[in-house]
């Protein structure tokens, strides 16, 4: 599956997202989400990159949900309230 933007999450996924920045004070609108192939590893998936600002994290997207949780920790972690305004 190809990801250009959050809704091309599957809808599991999607909704968690949206819950995950509801959370912490944030719209789904706030980040950039792409898919992109691991160059390091392009046998076993695509990467989640989720930007936001100047600030990027990239997360492996598996069937378990693995990166919403990564994800969570982030935004838990204030990683991306640091992002500058442009």
């Amino acid at each position: 599956m190809t990801i250009h933007t959050y809704t091309d999450l599957p809808l599991i996924d999607r909704a968690a997202f949206e819950l995950a920045c509801a959370r912490h004070g944030f719209a789904p609108i706030h980040f950039d989400v792409r898919g992109e192939t691991d160059p390091d590893d392009p046998e076993h998936g695509e990467l989640l990159v989720v930007r936001r600002g100047a600030w990027a994290q990239a997360y492996r997207i598996d069937a378990r949900g693995q990166w919403l949780r990564q994800f969570e920790v982030d935004l838990n972690g204030r990683f991306f309230r640091q992002a500058p305004y442009l």
